[in-house]
């Protein structure tokens, strides 16, 4: 029987039927504009990774923009880990979700793990298993491969050598990050503005405004550097990996498709929030 990573956050997070993710797919398609991005878009994304109910549309809006790729292969770099930890890589050979299983990249994965001496990823962690029933939707046909990278500068040197190693295996291939933005306010004990509508102005216009042209700009050493002096993503070595990636494949630009915070879905009165961004490249 093959080995399945299965699902471990609960229903809050994403729906649990596939009737209801479906649905759910279909709401966030209805709300955004279809985005026109030129085709030379075509590397990747910058996806968050809360509860579907804060920022499953923009997840959703960045996938929609790439899915005329038609990849065989789908990477996803996810994070929650601090700068000294090992990059983790599933080793399962299916992820489980509402839509049916997605096979993962399994013989590419164990060489990464082997070669690079990636730890194996069997904790509970949702910066990947958010994205999994987007992914099965907008890339039906496609192989994924999951890492988590650390925070720090490491994420700038694995991402190219996992690129070339995929090259020998693939022809069609997207990357996405996944990484959350400020967490702001008395939940997070983060409060270098206080609170109130200052503080939010603050987050939006100039704290993840920053890393958000760091990571639109390619900036890929200078945003880790940033995100860690001013508390601006949670998954920065996510983003980095994305960005030396999409460098190595040409790009020069990334353009942010969508931005908005929890607060904006549902405000918390004890000005508590988190920002989301939507970035193709």
């Amino acid at each position: 029987m093959k080995k399945v990573r299965r699902r471990q956050l609960p229903a809050g997070w994403y729906p649990v039927s596939e009737k209801e993710t479906l649905k759910e797919i279909e709401d966030f398609k209805s709300r955004f504009l279809p985005y026109f991005i030129p085709r030379k878009y075509g590397i990747g994304g910058l996806v968050p990774h809360a509860g579907w109910y804060f920022s499953g549309e923009l997840a959703a809006s960045v996938m929609a923009s790439l899915e005329w790729q038609k990849p065989e292969l789908v990477v996803i770099f996810g994070g929650h880990l601090p700068a000294g930890e090992q990059p983790l890589i599933t080793l399962a050979e299916n992820f489980e979700t509402p839509l049916g299983n997605i096979e993962n990249a399994s013989g590419l994965a164990a060489e990464l793990s082997k070669e690079l001496e990636f730890g194996e990823d069997i904790f509970p962690d949702n910066t990947v298993e958010i994205q999994l029933p987007l992914v099965k939707y907008f890339f039906p046909r496609a192989k994924l491969l999951a890492v988590r990278l650390p925070a720090s500068l490491a994420a700038l040197r694995s991402s190219p050598l996992i690129l070339e190693k995929i090259k020998k295996t693939f022809s069609k291939y997207l990357f996405l990050a996944s990484t959350d933005l400020t967490h702001y306010g008395p939940n997070y004990d983060f409060t270098p503005r206080g609170t109130g509508k200052k503080a939010l102005e603050w987050v939006k216009e100039v704290n993840d405004k920053g890393f958000i042209d760091l990571a639109a700009g390619l900036k890929g050493k200078e945003l880790i550097e940033y995100a860690d002096s001013s508390g601006s993503a949670c998954s920065a070595g996510a983003a980095a990996g994305l960005i030396a990636t999409a460098k190595q494949l040409g790009a020069v630009s990334g353009k942010l498709l969508t931005y908005r915070t929890s607060y904006d879905v549902m405000p918390d009165p004890g000005g508590s929030f988190v920002g989301y961004a939507g970035i193709v490249y």
